[in-house]
């Protein structure tokens, strides 16, 4: 009966929450707050529906459910013939939560997982996968159950008691942030001979892969104290110069947007605060030879919609502008940041960017609309798919355009590392299929970059992962690190892990990227599931060899 008028009742919801917040309140006095403050979320995840939400979160279900094991196995076995230039590791992370969820739950919530496989010089390949070991995870393995937010709990009226139980955790010394509470489950990027997972809810945590495979937490880069708000997910190594380019962002203060470089060696070398009107994701960005270029775009923090539309805070505003701010990359300052304007649109990721005189061109993935609450998106038949563009940015008379440049859906593009900032011929998709719902791969679209402006299709190359399968961001890997020595920018590999729905088998795909075969090069069965996850990283085997064993202070 009391799930019945709860169902039907935001006012009853709200009330109960206060009654079992009441009653929790007498409880942390005279018993354990750890477990008070647990049962007490339970309770108000079970007024919100979180169970019912749980049960049909598609998040939760098929290959983007979670894996429980962490394994690490050796000497698997090689169908056709490894590349040398695949020497070292590759890993891709994701989202996977260690506890099972009490409530909602978003795939950007679940804990950092790394998927590697070591790729030895004798030909043997092994396969490792990880938790991300944050302080919050630590945390929370220490109590037995999660403790953190969680973005799939930020709707309703039960939100803000949500909220307010994660507050209370704090005062009460229960669960601590001071060293954070990012997840590490969302990129990663190897600079200064350090391997790091990186979420743009914190600071990076170094990670290290072992000669035979085995990957382990190294701890948290704190930048010597001088860096007290998140770091990007997605920085940008300069091929040339070896600095590391990035920024964070934060909705909760100003300035929104700081913006920093590091040295080759990973030394803070700037901070540039950066006015953004208001609090908005900004997930990635980019660089060229001599700029930074920041979007501003219009996804909004929106607190107040969580109880009002019973809806997600990031709220996508497209009949607002999308600014594009350019910035010269070693600015002290902002004086010198000049934005342009184009009609609303949501960019998460870009391929890359480049210098043409007076031009800056940039090539990124574009959502016309965008919903990131999984129900309501579905509710208003929101498909959040994306198209590659190019963006021209006239640094002269002021004016910006934006073409797309493909009918093709997809995102996560990649373009060879040693180009970053630099003209590319050619950019690798990851394909969507056009159905509506969560994000599901289905192969790679090459796509030119130097096709004409009237082209109606830039795509000159497609390969499909199969039937019943799907994939995920393909790392594009050079056939030689000389690049003198490739026959064309094209001349290489990408990877990805591949998984078959109807058999339940994942494995590691090498595929032709000159040739855009869909019959990889080379494939290893993996001992278990890997999951649908966010991005990938080639490390070569120098690389490997030369990673350093301690964190910077």
């Amino acid at each position: 009966m009391i799930a019945t008028i709860a169902s039907g009742s935001a006012t009853f919801q709200w009330a109960l929450s206060a009654v079992a917040i009441n009653a929790s309140l007498v409880l942390l006095l005279v018993t354990n707050r750890v477990h008070v403050l647990h049962y007490l979320q339970k309770v108000v995840s079970w007024i919100q529906g979180g169970q019912k939400a749980r049960r049909k979160n598609v998040y939760l279900q098929g290959n983007y459910a979670p894996v429980v094991d962490e394994l690490f196995e050796q000497d698997l076995e090689v169908l056709g013939a490894m590349p040398a230039a695949l020497h070292g590791v590759f890993l891709r992370t994701g989202p996977n939560p260690f506890f099972t969820p009490t409530g909602d739950y978003h795939w950007f919530d679940g804990d950092g997982m790394l998927h590697a496989c070591r790729i030895r010089p004798n030909g043997k390949v092994a396969y490792c996968n990880r938790f991300v070991q944050t302080a919050r995870l630590q945390q929370e393995k220490n109590a037995g159950h999660a403790l953190g937010l969680k973005m799939g709990d930020a709707h309703g009226l039960a939100a803000v008691a949500q909220f307010a139980i994660v507050r209370l955790r704090k005062r009460l010394g229960v669960f601590s942030v001071k060293d954070g509470e990012g997840t590490g489950n969302t990129a990663m990027v190897y600079h200064a001979h350090r391997l790091l997972a990186l979420h743009e809810g914190d600071l990076p945590y170094a990670i290290r892969v072992l000669c035979e495979g085995l990957v382990e937490t190294l701890g948290r880069v704190r930048y010597g104290g001088a860096v007290k708000h998140p770091f990007t997910a997605h920085p940008k190594v300069d091929p040339v110069t070896g600095e590391l380019f990035w920024f964070g962002y934060r909705m909760d203060a100003k300035p929104h947007c700081i913006y920093h470089f590091c040295d080759a060696k990973g030394g803070l070398q700037s901070t540039v605060p950066i006015d953004l009107p208001q609090p908005i994701m900004m997930h990635d960005f980019a660089i060229t030879q001599d700029y930074a270029i920041f979007l501003d775009m219009p996804l909004l923090f929106k607190p107040e919609v969580m109880v009002k539309e019973d809806s997600l805070p990031l709220r996508f505003d497209g009949t607002r502008v999308s600014r594009y701010g350019v910035l010269p990359r070693y600015a002290k300052d902002a004086s010198a940041l000049k934005w342009f304007e184009l009609p609303g649109h949501m960019i998460f990721h870009v391929a890359n960017a480049w210098q043409e005189g007076n031009i800056i061109r940039v090539f990124a993935c574009a959502f016309e609309d965008l919903e990131l609450d999984p129900v309501r998106a579905d509710a208003k038949g929101i498909a959040n798919k994306a198209r590659l563009c190019e963006v021209v940015l006239n640094m002269k008379t002021g004016a910006a355009s934006r073409q797309v440049m493909t009918e093709a859906f997809g995102d996560f593009p990649q373009v060879p590392h040693r180009c970053i900032g630099r003209k590319t011929r050619y950019a690798y998709v990851a394909e969507m299929a056009s159905t509506v719902g969560p994000a599901h791969f289905v192969g790679v679209v090459k796509i030119d970059l130097e096709a004409p402006a009237d082209t109606k299709d830039a795509v000159v190359g497609r390969l499909s992962y199969g039937e019943h399968c799907g994939g995920g961001e393909a790392q594009f890997v050079p056939a030689h690190s000389d690049p003198t020595k490739c026959n064309g920018e094209d001349d290489g590999y990408l990877v990805t892990y591949v998984h078959n729905n109807k058999t339940g088998v994942s494995e590691l795909a090498v595929y032709n990227a000159k040739t855009m075969s869909s019959s990889p090069v080379a494939q290893v069965k993996l001992p278990q599931r890997v999951p649908y996850g966010f991005h990938s990283l080639h490390v070569s085997e120098d690389q490997v060899q030369k990673q350093l064993t301690t964190v910077p202070e």
